[in-house]
């Protein structure tokens, strides 16, 4: 019994070694050739179908419209011909398939080609090599579409979100030495430790090329435009970016990005998501007329200067939840057509929220309100307004438009007892 329990294990391993193997990279490989060989042989049968069948069909339709004396010798003949002439045609549409797959492999060899030449340049240490990359990278890009396109775009997005130092980023120095000195635990003697510290050569002018390569293909005048793909800028730190009036088609990531310098996204329109969650603006933020189609997500980010969305328009949801505004905020003409989340959210300096429009449910509970905040001439809309629970509210206390006469509240403006009872953060 022993014996046949060790024989199930060992066909039981033969098994699993023998699906690793064939999980390997190599024989992925030779399976997908197999694979393109079937589809080749697929493609070359429907192409025979495919003429046999109109052959047919256009032999029935002579035959039924052209009368053929089929007593007469010279009817075979005709008939031979006509079969050589199918043939002949039938050989023609294989040879335009074998010949389109064989033009789409050299493609293919072209791209990879192109793509990993640009990529090494992009790999290079020296400055300008890395730039002429950029253009190498941003040349593949134009001359693809679909998958490749995203590929040379990846690359670019990786390139930002490598590690930076900003201090570094404009030099010319390219390691950095960090000596310690350490006693021993006995006391009688002592290490010496060094770190090395690797950097890029003025790694800041490729890091803006790549940056200003990128907004060219997004506005409307570009001659080759990137706008459907998607752009995965997460953790990466960028230095005075000017983003006004692009278009983002696909997904567009910000997430945890850091802004040193201003970062200009004025009468930009993100059709699909935007994700600057967690982000960090260092410097002057501007979305003053930008369009935001999809979910936005501004939670947890941090503005240490002044932000402007006055004019935005947010057709979808829009989260700004434990948000903090340093300083000015302004969102004045702004417009909520989707619920809006400003739960949590600290505004320590101006907060101007006049003129804007909610459609739909805003969240103001448990935020803090320590500067002027100004929501005169809101259209708050019919769905749920809450203010409830503040952790902060002023002084100067925000201002209303019925802060002289409570009957001019609406009814959707939470809570009823005006104004909010302060609920301080335990």
């Amino acid at each position: 019994m022993a014996g046949k329990v060790s024989a199930v294990r060992a066909r039981a391993r033969t098994k699993a070694a023998t699906l690793r193997a064939w999980a390997s990279k190599d024989s992925r490989a030779a399976l997908g050739r197999r694979i393109g060989r079937i589809r080749l042989f697929t493609a070359v049968a429907l192409a025979l179908l495919t003429g046999l069948s109109a052959a047919f069909v256009a032999y029935g339709f002579l035959r039924w419209t052209i009368s053929v004396d089929t007593k007469k010798d010279a009817a075979e003949i005709d008939v031979t011909r006509v079969a050589l002439t199918v043939v002949a045609g039938v050989g023609g549409v294989v040879a335009l398939v074998i010949a389109y797959r064989r033009q789409r492999d050299m493609e293919e060899s072209r791209f990879v080609e192109r793509f990993g030449a640009a990529a090494s340049q992009l790999g290079a240490t020296d400055v300008a090599v890395r730039i002429a990359g950029v253009y190498a990278m941003a040349g593949v890009a134009d001359g693809s579409d679909g998958l490749h396109r995203q590929q040379c775009i990846n690359v670019l997005c990786g390139y930002l979100r490598m590690p930076y130092r900003p201090e570094f980023g404009a030099n010319h120095q390219s390691k950095l030495i960090l000596k310690q000195h350490r006693a021993s635990s006995d006391g009688t003697r002592s290490d010496d430790q060094e770190c090395h510290l690797e950097y890029r050569h003025n790694d800041r002018e490729v890091r803006a090329t790549i940056v200003r390569v990128v907004a060219d293909h997004l506005r409307p005048t570009a001659e080759s435009n990137w706008s459907s793909c998607d752009f995965d800028f997460r953790t990466a730190h960028l230095e005075n970016i000017d983003l006004s009036n692009v278009k983002f088609s696909g997904a567009a990531k910000f997430g945890r990005v850091t802004f040193s310098g201003y970062a200009e996204f004025g009468g930009a329109t993100f059709l699909g998501p935007a994700g600057f969650g967690g982000a960090t603006f260092l410097g002057t933020a501007g979305f003053g007329g930008t369009t935001f189609s999809g979910t936005t997500g501004f939670g947890s980010t941090t503005f240490s200067d002044t932000a402007r969305f006055g004019g935005a328009t947010f057709l979808g949801a829009a989260g700004f939840g434990g948000t903090t505004f340093s300083d000015t905020a302004r969102f004045g003409g702004a417009t909520f057509l989707g619920a809006a989340e400003f739960g949590g959210t600290t505004f320590s300096g101006i907060a101007e929220f006049h003129n804007v429009r909610f459609a739909s449910t805003a969240e103001f509970g448990d935020a803090k309100f320590s500067g002027d905040a100004s929501f005169v001439q809101v259209d708050f809309g019919t769905e749920a307004i809450s203010f409830v629970r503040p952790k902060q509210w002023g002084p100067p206390a925000p201002a209303f438009d019925w802060d002289q006469d409570l009957s001019q509240k609406p009814t959707n403006v939470e809570p009823q007892d005006w104004p909010p009872i302060v609920v301080p953060a335990a």
